[in-house]
């Protein structure tokens, strides 16, 4: 009588053949997976720039003007900063946090005085709408206290090093718009108070003795003469890939001592950085730009978010980083 013997298990063969299936399911899967979670990341990171837009414009209506970027006096000559008060100062993300629901980190500051006078934990909140997911998690977003080394900008200007106290980051820019007021070392410069074309821009202070009382460079709806829808209010921010958290590509959200920690230009001479890795010829500290894949978003002054383009034109960024520069925009 025979006796049938069932075979149990894979042959190496079969086991081989089943591998190399799921190997291949793999390879098709992880890119549908990465595409996935990068289109999650850029609907999250539209997402806090609506918040943003919406925050300011807020603000805007309440206080009859834009925040500024910062309080900064107009140098008498050279890039020494003159008579007055601010310099380093609150910046604008301060002024919008109770228009984000963070009114208790808003009593924190006082904003008469310089952001190193300020409470440690005032200058350690970290914002969750401030950061781009795409970019950094929330442990990705503290910069400890360090010595900051003198900085040489483009234009030839020198500054000289400071202690940088420790202090949260941010993803975003406000616009400050573009750079035909100058970078040549002068008092005309754009990043001075009162200089910038844009919509979100540094100012003088009105002061009371040492301390700003309030600013005197007061962009309002009206000043936009280009049209809110027309003109860019707050973009995703470039830093290099490999120097988050490193000064001077990167600085505390709050500090206004730098004009780059929270502002950015665009137009002729700074392009939108063409991906993470782009040092823009020196210009990175000035530029928008975003860790996406060929687009940047942008939020308008009138609240919508727009992903533009890495390619697009100087001529067309220009265009709509001026608040009122009565040009056409071609179409983008």
């Amino acid at each position: 009588m025979s006796t049938c013997h069932r075979r149990s298990g894979f042959t190496l063969i079969e086991l081989l053949v089943v591998i190399a299936i799921i190997a291949v399911l793999i390879g098709l899967l992880l890119p549908a997976v990465q595409k996935v979670r990068d289109a999650a990341a850029s609907i999250q990171c539209k997402n806090h720039l609506k918040q943003l837009a919406l925050a300011t414009i807020h603000f805007a209506d309440v206080n009859d003007a834009f925040p500024p970027a910062r309080i900064i006096e107009r140098p008498a000559s050279g890039v020494q900063i003159g008579t007055g008060c601010g310099g380093e100062h609150a910046s604008w993300m301060v002024r919008i946090l109770p228009y984000i629901e963070q009114e208790n980190v808003f009593r924190l500051w006082d904003l008469g005085e310089p952001v190193i006078r300020q409470r440690a934990e005032a200058r350690a909140v970290i914002i969750n709408t401030f950061l781009c997911p795409k970019r950094r998690s929330n442990s990705e977003a503290m910069m400890p206290d360090v010595d900051g080394p003198p900085v040489v900008l483009p234009c030839g200007c020198s500054f000289p090093g400071r202690a940088v106290p420790a202090g949260s980051v941010t993803d975003y820019a406000g616009n400050h718009g573009e750079m035909s007021p100058g970078s040549t070392g002068l008092p005309t410069d754009f990043y001075w108070g009162g200089n910038g074309t844009g919509v979100i821009i540094s100012s003088r202070g009105t002061c009371e003795g040492p301390r700003p009382a309030g600013w005197l460079d007061r962009i309002r709806f009206a000043d936009v003469r280009d049209g809110t829808s027309n003109t860019l209010l707050v973009g995703e921010k470039h830093v290099r890939a490999g120097r988050l958290l490193q000064v001077p590509d990167e600085g505390p959200a709050f500090d206004g001592s730098y004009f780059y920690n929270m502002s950015r230009v665009a137009g002729p001479g700074v392009p939108l950085a063409r991906d993470p890795f782009d040092n823009l010829d020196g210009m990175g500290l000035y530029a928008f730009g975003s860790w996406h894949s060929q687009i940047t978003h942008f939020a308008f002054a009138d609240g919508r978010v727009v992903g533009l383009r890495n390619d697009l034109s100087t001529l067309v960024l220009e265009r709509l980083s001026h608040r009122a520069d009565g040009q056409v925009i071609p179409e983008f």
